[in-house]
């Protein structure tokens, strides 16, 4: 009987001999890659009966068939349960194989006995994470016995398995991949027709190119006879290196299915899974790509669905992401010539090849950047690496919950169908509290911001879906809405706010260790825990979530109102001028107060705030400039700009974060807030201006810095009224390149006459100077800047050069 650790990376299940066994792939301590397998568990979901109702001897008597396959009760069990945090009587019901869940909850479900039917939709390998208490990536106690079995690592049929520790896997070996196809760019990805021409691979000390063409290149690059060659070579290597995790960039959507199509036309077999079996293509519009026993990690798609809030970026190219992240970009080259370039053998190929094993290599390192950040989010979920990958915040909540209450012996609800999650939506919750600020530039601003105010209020004042309203404490703990009547149990705690409790109080002591020691496996955990907290908020009024609670959401709102207020009241009453505040900050003036004096305000107000709750000292900012809106001289909300004390200008709200602008729109905004700021000087930002709009007359811009870069949210022809962006999106398709929802559309406005819609090109149709000059000076940069400008007294004509320029309007 051998004894071992080891840490999970993958899991699946298979069906033998009509017991289905649990496949564990992973890598041993000593770095041996294995696959343990447990035959132990059995699947299962849970009825709640009727009051009164014995249905046990009818439950073990049903099943059904299907495909071939007989489904069935095995036993039923009763149990102590909890469901919406209160005791019940339920029936667990064991089934012979994890198909017959579904299968048999759909006879049971609408027996007149029958008070609900529940978690008949947690896939088993989820189920066995949860109830066995594993986390992968960590280490796990095995004693087990080697068997034989058809895989390509040894396996171990488990007698006993346990989670040891939270020790972290270290060192896994990483393969990197990007492919390059023949046909045209931008035109409809065609897999059926055009071949792969190249694919790069990159790992630690190993990089090389596969391809089916000879030309010249400085690069490793291995040719072989075809295309299938190719393909067969890329399953080789990767069964020769040989790695835990194979990283792509969009390999969900793109790389991996184009493979498995090219694949299948050679009728090649893509069994590169440790268990011999081949890529999994998923179906639907999100498509995804999974390998039996090895990491797929499709960066982009981490990127899209956890890191984006962390990014300055708001497009997630290899390219933008590259720079943003790890300060390099990719290799420019003309991918128009790739295609004539492979039929004519030409020597421009030895570059391509060179992108192509560039870009294995970025997306190398950004795996290698943000794996830190996968390997928190899964020690804190609890779930496979592949599936943390592609899950949204709301999953990551609520998978969490999911494995948090099963120690609690809690049933979780199920999903709500389409007309529910309607009923939920029609719902309106009231927004946070904004007080407005009077538009102007001002000195000696002071911060303050609630640490973590929507997790912490949860916390504070037990809001969980089962305490609301609860018969025991009516009138108590009451929430201050006028929408409905709402009270949290001041006696029993409630599941969410123990939960939120825990997470708030874990992230507390990592901030302190890493106040000792910077790590970047401390810092993954330490956003993952906010980020985790944060979204609980969201996740109780998530019309789809499993414990949706309107009277939770609603409540959370009205106390944070209500928070706001005591700082904006209490600070009036001290005697500081308060600017603006927006659902967890509030902005002061100091006036002829001081530093200190604000840091005795927040001990202040501290000292009457219940449970975690805590207002924090966010900074002190010598300067910060705020506008009027659009339609008026009331201040905007969510748009200001400040400077600190080390002269770092903190822009928020402005068109320098939005995509519908052009870049130089953009740039010109944010330069003149930083020059006034900096400089406090507004003859320096108006001369810049002018030398933009001289440059802008004079054709000098260059064509990237005039395009607008927005989204097409529908179909071209769903669009009642025609736009810019969707007639750019018309001339693509025109073109033959392929647009649909969700397609960053990139345009230029042209000179002429006519409707904007009419003037509008796309950047590669125009020549240097053929934009329309004053279109961006009259539709882009005068209005980025007017209302920045109208703060220090500098009107639009000053800024066209029609006008005398004003002096800098004083700090207040």
């Amino acid at each position: 009987m051998a004894k071992f650790q080891f840490y999970p990376l993958d899991l699946t299940y298979k069906v033998v001999n009509g017991k289905p066994i649990i496949y564990i792939f992973g890598k041993t301590t000593d770095g041996q890659q294995i696959c343990v397998l447990d035959d132990s568990f059995e699947p299962y979901f849970y009825v709640i009966p009727k009051a009164g109702a014995d249905i046990k001897d009818k439950l073990t008597a049903i099943s059904a068939e299907k495909d071939n396959e007989s489904y069935h009760i095995t036993r039923v069990e009763s149990e102590k349960m909890k469901f919406k945090e209160k005791e019940i009587d339920a029936l667990r019901c064991f089934t012979n194989v994890p198909r017959a869940v579904p299968a048999l909850k759909d006879i049971i479900y609408d027996w007149d006995s029958v008070e609900s039917v529940n978690e008949y939709d947690i896939r088993f390998v989820r189920r066995y994470l949860i109830d066995k208490n594993i986390t992968p990536l960590t280490l796990v106690n095995v004693e087990g016995d080697i068997v034989p079995e058809k895989l390509k690592v040894p396996a171990i049929k488990a007698k006993s398995i346990e989670q040891f520790s939270e020790d972290t896997v270290k060192n896994l070996k990483i393969l990197a991949f990007d492919i390059e196809t023949y046909g045209e760019v931008g035109r409809r990805i065609a897999p059926e027709k055009n071949p792969i021409l190249m694919i790069a691979l990159y790992g630690e000390n190993f990089k090389k190119i596969i391809t089916w063409k000879k030309f010249k290149t400085e690069e490793d690059v291995e040719v072989l006879p075809s295309e299938a060659d190719v393909i067969q070579r890329f399953q080789e290597l990767v069964d020769e290196y040989k790695p835990d995790v194979i990283a792509g960039y969009f390999s969900d959507g793109f790389d991996f299915p184009y493979i498995r199509t090219r694949a299948k036309k050679y009728k090649l077999k893509m069994d590169i899974g440790l268990d011999y079996s081949e890529i999994r293509i998923g179906r639907g519009a999100q498509k995804t790509a999974q390998v039996t026993g090895i990491m797929h990690f499709d960066v982009f798609k981490f990127i899209k669905r956890a890191v984006y809030k962390t990014l300055k970026t708001d497009v997630y190219t290899l390219d933008a992401v590259s720079e943003e992240i790890l300060g390099e970009k990719k290799i420019d080259v003309d991918m128009s010539r790739l295609s004539p370039a492979w039929d004519e053998t030409s020597d421009e190929l030895g570059l391509f090849a060179k992108y192509n094993l560039h870009d294995a290599r970025l997306t190398y390192k950004l795996c290698l950047n943000l794996i830190p950040n996968l390997f928190e989010l899964v020690k804190v979920v609890g779930q496979m690496p592949y599936s943390i990958n592609r899950m949204s915040f709301s999953q990551f909540v609520e998978w969490y919950i999911l494995r948090q209450v099963k120690s609690l012996k809690e049933i979780a609800p199920n999903r709500p169908g389409y007309n529910n999650q309607m009923a939920r939506q029609a719902k309106r919750l009231k927004g946070a509290f904004v007080f407005e600020p009077t538009p102007g530039l001002y000195k000696d601003i002071i911060v303050f911001d609630y640490k973590s105010l929507y997790p912490t209020i949860i916390a504070s004042h037990n809001i969980s879906p089962g305490t609301v309203n609860c018969s025991c404490c009516e009138g108590k703990n009451k929430a201050p809405v006028d929408m409905i009547d709402a009270w949290f149990c001041t006696k029993k705690r409630g599941f969410a706010s123990s939960i939120i409790e825990d997470l708030i109080t874990r992230r507390s002591r990592i901030k302190e260790m890493l106040k000792e020691k910077d790590d970047v496996l401390l810092n993954a955990r330490s956003q993952t825990l906010k980020d985790m907290a944060n979204s609980f908020y969201g996740y109780l009024g998530f019309s789809a979530a499993r414990w949706y609670c309107y009277e939770c959401a609603e409540s959370i709102l009205g106390w944070a109102r209500q928070y706001i207020h005591k700082v904006i009241d209490q600070a009036k009453e001290q005697g500081f001028d308060v600017l603006y505040s927006d659902t967890d900050s509030v902005f002061i003036r100091l006036k002829d107060k001081t530093k200190e004096d604000a840091v005795k305000f927040v001990e202040k107000i501290n000292m009457d705030l219940p449970g975690v709750m805590e207002l924090e000292y966010q900074g002190f900012y010598p300067g910060g400039i705020f506008v009027s809106t659009k339609a008026g001289e009331s201040g905007a909300k969510k748009k200001y700009a400040l400077i600190d004390d080390k002269n770092n200008v903190k822009i928020t709200g402005f068109e320098t974060v939005r995509r519908n602008w052009s870049f130089i729109a953009k740039d010109v905004q944010k330069e003149v807030i930083t020059r006034i700021l900096k400089e406090q000087n507004a003859d320096s930002a108006v001369d810049y201006v002018k030398k933009v709009i001289a440059d802008l007359k004079e054709g000098r811009i260059p064509v990237e810095k005039v395009s607008i870069r927005t989204q097409l949210s529908k179909d071209i022809d769903e669009y009642d009224n025609v736009g810019p962006h969707v007639a750019a999106a018309q001339r693509m398709k025109s073109k033959g390149l392929v647009v649909g929802p969700g397609s960053m559309i990139t345009y230029v406005v042209t000179k002429g006459k006519g409707r904007i819609r009419d003037k509008v090109k796309l950047p590669d149709e125009i020549k240097q100077g053929d934009y329309d000059a004053e279109y961006y000076i009259d539709n882009q940069i005068i209005p980025g800047v007017e209302r920045i400008f109208s703060v220090v007294n500098v009107k639009k004509e000053e800024l066209m050069g029609k006008g005398s320029q004003s002096k800098l309007g004083s700090f207040i």
